[in-house]
């Protein structure tokens, strides 16, 4: 009887190894990755490209995640804009990133740099060329950290399915240093997603003049946080976006009545627009063919 008693140990043992490790490993295993942005309630069981425009106190940072898990970010808010951002980062339980945008050396979009960049391991970080020294004298970008520096026009690839097309800066540069910003489009199957940094108008001519047929985008982040002096009638024309988002920190009453030219030109152009200060934290989750507009109040 002595080995009968000892094979029930060995599958009672079994058992229990089974329901061990099922119990802790089956919950990962189930969540299943999803493709249909239509089907997803949120972005963690989305299997596509996920932008998350947040709601900062000042300035503008905008999260990217790949399809394959790859993160960037793009410009790190004010300094004071810091706590907030990095709250909205850890809340996605991100402690490094595999690309830091840095789109000018304004403080409104490049202020937190140290602070993030003393918080969460960058692995690459994102310039273009041609105001590559300014950001550089600006900022305390490290030599050791891996410097990627963009032209335009050009396209530089982030992944199989999504690459970065450069616009701006292009000789000759403005004496505006807002309008020598980084602007490009991220392209993810036939969607476009157009960043258009601090630019205003002048910005804008010369965008029409050198790229017109490259602008048109489902979404636009308006330029230079929805200010009058940019967003002209025949940019928005040319770039026909389904949805606009205006990065902004200042109070929602004043930004409607203050920013009211640049809300009644995206209205003329069919545009859906939110912003920040008023709408929270916006996500889009894209599958290169679809994409859906998520709000929270972030």
């Amino acid at each position: 009887m002595g080995w009968k008693t000892k094979w029930r140990w060995l599958l009672l043992g079994f058992c229990a190894a089974f329901l061990f490790t099922y119990s802790f490993e089956s919950p990962s295993q189930s969540a299943v990755k999803v493709e249909d942005p239509y089907a997803s309630e949120n972005e963690q069981d989305f299997s596509g490209l996920v932008i998350t425009y947040f709601a900062l106190p000042n300035g503008e940072s905008t999260l990217v995640r790949l399809p394959g898990g790859k993160t960037m970010l793009i410009d790190s808010g004010s300094a004071e804009d810091w706590p907030v951002l990095f709250e909205r980062l850890s809340e996605r339980k991100l402690t490094r990133l595999d690309y830091l945008v840095l789109t000018n050396d304004q403080p409104e979009h490049v202020g937190g740099y140290e602070q993030l960049t003393g918080k969460i391991l960058v692995e690459n970080v994102i310039v273009p060329k041609l105001i590559e020294q300014s950001i550089v004298k600006a900022l305390p970008v490290r030599s050791t950290l891996k410097r990627i520096t963009v032209t335009a026009p050009g396209e530089f690839k982030l992944s199989s399915e999504v690459s970065m097309q450069v616009l701006l800066p292009q000789e000759p540069l403005f004496l505006s240093p807002q309008n020598n910003s980084l602007v490009f489009q991220l392209k993810h199957g036939n969607l476009r997603f157009l960043f258009t940094s601090g630019i205003n108008e002048q910005a804008e001519e010369r965008l029409l003049q050198w790229h017109p047929d490259l602008l048109k985008a489902e979404v636009l982040k308006v330029g230079d946080q929805g200010s009058n002096q940019g967003s002209s009638q025949p940019f928005l024309t040319k770039v026909d976006p389904q949805v606009a988002i205006i990065q902004t920190g200042k109070n929602k009453d004043s930004m409607r009545d203050g920013h009211s030219e640049v809300l009644e030109r995206l209205g003329e152009s069919w545009a859906e627009t939110y912003i920040t200060s008023h709408d929270g934290t916006i996500t889009i989750l894209s599958n290169g063919v679809d994409y859906r507009v998520l709000k929270a109040k972030k």
